[in-house]
C-alpha cells in the first residue's frame, strides 16, 4: 500500500454541553482512538460567569474535568482549556494557537431548532477555521445513524466523498483517502452534474451525453488509483441540485461520514464555507468533515493531479 503521509495528533473538542456537543465528544474519542490522537475540550463562555445567568465557572471546571476523564478512560491524551468572549472566534482563534489537526463540534447548540438549522458558532468556524471541521448532527431524524451513546457503538465504514476536481474537493479527498485508510472504511466518491433549466434539443442533449461520459472517465481513473493505493473505493455520478445530491447519495449508501471542500467551483464572490457545504450541513443526519485547505502534505494528491493530468489529455 502506498503510504500516505498525513497525521491526525490533535483534536479541538469544542463543547457548550448540549446534546449536540456530548453526541460530537463520543465521535472524537472514536476518532482519537483510531487515530491515536490528543483530545483538547474547549468550553467558551460568552461573558463572565459571574455576569452570566447561566452556569457558574465551578459548574463549568466540574464538567470540563469530568469530561476529560471519561475521555483518559479511553487512554487517549486529555486537556481542558477555557474561554471567554464570542464563541466562534475563541474557537477559531484556539485552533490557531493549538494547531489543531481536526475541530470537532456539535452542529446545533443550546438553542437549537432541531431541523434545517446550523448554530451561528458552527457557521463561523465551519467557515473561517484553519483546519478540517467535523460537525456532528443532533440524533433528530429517523434515518440518522448519529444514535450512539458511547465510542464503542461508532463505526465509520462508508465515507462519501463528493468531488468537483477543484482545489478544495481534491484536498478534502486527500483528506478522505486518509481516514477512509486508517479507519478500514469504504470510500465513495461522488461528482453531480447540475440540471439546466433551459430549453432541451437534440444537440443539447448528445453534449450533455458527452459531458457525463467524461467526468465518469475521470472518477473510473481516480477509482483506480485509489484501488491501487489500497483503498476500497467505488463511483458514481448524480444529477440535480448539488446538496440535495449530496444528502440523498448519503442516504442511500447510508453513509457514516461525509467529507467534502468547502469552496467549489462557485467561485471566491460566495461566502467561504460556499452554499453546497451550507446546504448538506444544515440537513446531514450523519457527520461532516468540510475541508477549507490543505492541511496535511501526502503522496495523494500528486497521484490524482497525475490521473487527472492523463485524463484531460
Amino acid at each position: 500500500m502506498t503510504s500516505v503521509n498525513h497525521s491526525v495528533s490533535k483534536i479541538l473538542l469544542a463543547t457548550d454541553f448540549s446534546d449536540s456537543a456530548n453526541l460530537a465528544q463520543v465521535y472524537t474519542e472514536y476518532l482519537a482512538v483510531a487515530l491515536k490522537a490528543s483530545v483538547i475540550l474547549l468550553h467558551v463562555s460568552e461573558r463572565p460567569s459571574s455576569e452570566d445567568g447561566g452556569l457558574k465557572e465551578q459548574e463549568i471546571q466540574t464538567r470540563l474535568h469530568t469530561l476529560q476523564e471519561q475521555i483518559r478512560e479511553r487512554l487517549v491524551t486529555a486537556s481542558v482549556r477555557r474561554s471567554i468572549g464570542n464563541a466562534g472566534d475563541e474557537i477559531v482563534s484556539a485552533a490557531h494557537l493549538l494547531d489543531a489537526d481536526v475541530i470537532a463540534m456539535g452542529t446545533q447548540g443550546h438553542t437549537h431548532v432541531p431541523y434545517g438549522l446550523m448554530g451561528a458558532t458552527a457557521h463561523a468556524v465551519t467557515t473561517r477555521g484553519p483546519c478540517p471541521v467535523l460537525g456532528v448532527p443532533l440524533r433528530g431524524k429517523q434515518a440518522s445513524p448519529c444514535v450512539f451513546t458511547a465510542p464503542d457503538a461508532v463505526r465509520i465504514q462508508r465515507i462519501l466523498a463528493p468531488l468537483d476536481f477543484s482545489d478544495p474537493s481534491l484536498n478534502s479527498l486527500e483528506c478522505a483517502v486518509h481516514l477512509a485508510h486508517r479507519l478500514r472504511a469504504g470510500l465513495i466518491l461522488l461528482h453531480v452534474l447540475e440540471t439546466t433549466h433551459a430549453d432541451w434539443d437534440h444537440h443539447r442533449m448528445q453534449g450533455a451525453t458527452q459531458i457525463r461520459d467524461q467526468w465518469e472517465a475521470r472518477l473510473e481513473n481516480l477509482t483506480r488509483v485509489l484501488k491501487s493505493m489500497g483503498s476500497s473505493a467505488t463511483s458514481e455520478i448524480r444529477t440535480g441540485v448539488p446538496s440535495d445530491s449530496i444528502l440523498a447519495a448519503a442516504l442511500h449508501h447510508q453513509c457514516d461520514l461525509i467529507v467534502m471542500g468547502t469552496h467549489g467551483q462557485r467561485g471566491p464572490e460566495r461566502m467561504n464555507v460556499g452554499s453546497v457545504a451550507v446546504g448538506v450541513l444544515k440537513q446531514a443526519i450523519c457527520p461532516v468533515l468540510t475541508v477549507r485547505t490543505q492541511k496535511f502534505p501526502g503522496t495523494v494528491r500528486p497521484a490524482l493531479e497525475s490521473v487527472l493530468s492523463e485524463n484531460s489529455g
